[in-house]
This record gives C-alpha cells, structure tokens and sequence, in this order.
C-alpha cells in the first residue's frame, strides 16, 4: 500500500472514531438532560412533601427517589467526562493523521495516557 493510500485510510478511521466519539458525547448530553430534570422534578416534591402534611412512608419514598435520580445524574455526568476525553484524544489522533497527511510525514498523535494509535 502506497503512503498516501496509507495516510488516507488511517485518516478515515480516525474520523470514524471521532464521529463515534461525538455521537457518545451527544447522546450523554441528552441523557443528562434527562436526568438534570428528572432531579428537579424529583427535588419539587420533596419540597412540598416537606412543607406538606404528607405522611412518613411517602416522604420516605420521595427521598428515595431523589437519591435514585442523583445517583443516576452522577453516573451520567461520570460517563460524560471519560467520553469527553475521548472525544478530545480522538481529536488530536484526526489531526495528527490530517497533518501527516498534509505535510507528507507521521508524526504521533498526542496522548494523554490513553491507547489511541493511528
């Protein structure tokens, strides 16, 4: 296989891994939309449940919930910073192969502890 053949499909993996990477970032934003509001909701009835002649058991549910939903936006938000940094590294290893390709010579894509090759 020739170089720029070479440097072209390399450059076209990397852009697949990018794409992926955005599509992950895209659908964790989503999600932590999701979860922000159902924490806010969850947090609106804790709060009249509070102020409210709502018994124990209910309240108790309520609270419950609550830690569900927190629970489950810092898991969100968790997946979303490891897909962030992969998004970025998936940046670099893009350029990387685009500047290789522009100038005619490789040169290693920046990494950040993670295994990325071109």
């Amino acid at each position: 296989m020739s170089d720029e053949a070479g440097l072209q499909k390399k450059t076209a993996e990397a852009l697949q891994r990018y794409r992926e990477a955005l599509n992950t970032v895209e659908t964790l934003e989503q999600e932590e939309a999701a979860a922000h509001q159902a924490v806010t909701e969850v947090r609106s009835h804790c709060e009249i449940a509070i102020g409210d002649h709502t018994s124990c058991l209910e309240r108790r549910v309520l609270f419950q919930a609550g830690q569900v939903a927190f629970s489950r936006l810092s898991e969100i938000r968790h997946a979303l910073h490891e897909a962030i940094a992969t998004l970025d590294l998936t940046y670099y290893a893009l350029d990387a192969v685009d500047c290789a390709q522009a100038s005619g010579v490789s040169r290693p894509a920046r990494n950040s502890g993670h295994n990325l090759t071109l």
